[in-house]
């Protein structure tokens, strides 16, 4: 009849958790929040049906249940407790909520390149890694739009948020590349616009200068690197190796592998990444030249991961972790040092002396 308002039907999943695994909990509401599910009782949470709503519950069901625990999946016409109003409203809630995030996180990352550009610090490293980051972003935002199945009003803004940061990096791309034809006369850095999407060549049975240099690439150097890990007189055509005996990449004079790709590529000017290599080179090369404190810290972790995973690419996955969250808490650090007029010392560094020994 007219003015009656569409009928909603609805995807219920209702689960039980074991005790152990301990991280399973987490894991189920990680998932749940992905797939844009509400909660609307203890551990009652529902989606809109369509096909792909029920796919992703049954599929989440079958995870619980050979974990030991129980779930059930029910599709409804109506919700014992709610009214179809106030579930699209929830939903609403939960996307708003999401996109607020998503905007902040976008007017951030506009704002620091529109500083970085105004100081003249857009070095290509940079400017890679604000691409990376808006990338990042915007998958995010993708994601939180394909769970909007009410059309929340936050989405505008963060899409305009997304246009804006985009316009910034493209007018910064611009600037950067006339700034890098120029550092690259002065520094003979490489163009990392030629090391897209490459095969990337290195050891099997991989420790830390090999790992930091696999993170420094996918990071910051190759959006879309492929790796291969072979072994003692293997090769990979078209690959571009890295920590291997007689190549542009590895080991020069003092420095290892992972100092080499930074001044190869022109990051030496990125505070955070220098000390991560300080602190891999100590590690790898064992001579106490930078006498880093997280030594002892990292070298034990990555040892104990290499001992529990004895495949590549998960120690690699893992270790990316560690390397994250080195570069975001040294990047803290040089920016609260330099906020207060202290650009030299270092997190790790032995404070008191100001000067550092020369070597012979």
């Amino acid at each position: 009849m007219p003015g009656r308002e569409a009928k909603h039907e609805w995807m219920i999943l209702i689960h039980l958790l074991p005790s152990k695994p301990t991280n399973l909990r987490v894991s189920v509401w990680r998932k749940l929040q992905k797939l844009g599910a509400i909660s609307i009782k203890n551990s009652v949470y529902i989606l809109p049906f369509n096909e792909k709503t029920h796919e992703d519950f049954q599929w989440l069901k079958q995870e619980i249940e050979s974990s030991g625990g129980e779930a059930t999946v029910l599709r409804a016409g109506a919700v014992e407790g709610a009214t179809d109003e106030e579930i699209i409203n929830a939903f609403r809630k939960g996307r708003d909520e999401e996109y607020a995030r998503v905007t902040a996180d976008f007017d951030g990352l506009t704002g620091t390149i529109r500083e970085q550009k105004r100081g003249g610090h857009l070095s290509a490293g940079r400017l890679a890694r604000y691409e990376a980051e808006l990338d990042k972003l915007h998958a995010e935002l993708e994601r939180v739009v394909s769970t909007d199945f009410f059309d929340a009003g936050g989405r505008a803004a963060a899409m305009k948020a997304y246009e804006q940061c985009q316009k910034a990096l493209r007018a910064s791309q611009s600037h950067g590349k006339a700034t890098a034809k120029t550092c690259a006369a002065r520094s003979d850095a490489l163009d990392i616009s030629q090391y897209q999407g490459r095969r990337w060549v290195t050891r099997r049975n991989l420790h830390i200068d090999r790992l930091a240099s696999a993170w420094l690439i996918k990071q910051f150097i190759d959006k879309r690197p492929r790796f291969h890990f072979v072994g003692e007189g293997e090769a990979v055509e078209g690959g571009i190796p890295f920590d291997m005996f007689g190549t542009e990449f590895t080991h020069r004079g003092e420095n290892c592998t992972f100092e080499t790709l930074i001044k190869r590529f022109g990051f030496d000017d990125n505070r955070a990444l220098v000390e991560i290599a300080e602190i891999v080179h100590d590690i790898d090369l064992k001579d106490n030249k930078f006498n880093r404190l997280e030594v002892a810290g990292v070298n034990t972790t990555v040892l104990g991961l290499s001992e529990l995973l004895k495949d590549d690419r998960k120690l690699l996955q893992q270790c990316s972790v560690i390397f994250d969250g080195l570069y975001a808490l040294l990047s803290a650090e040089s920016a609260k040092s330099k906020g207060k007029g202290d650009g030299y010392k270092k997190l790790g560094r032995k404070r008191g002396s100001g000067k550092r020994k020369k070597r012979s």
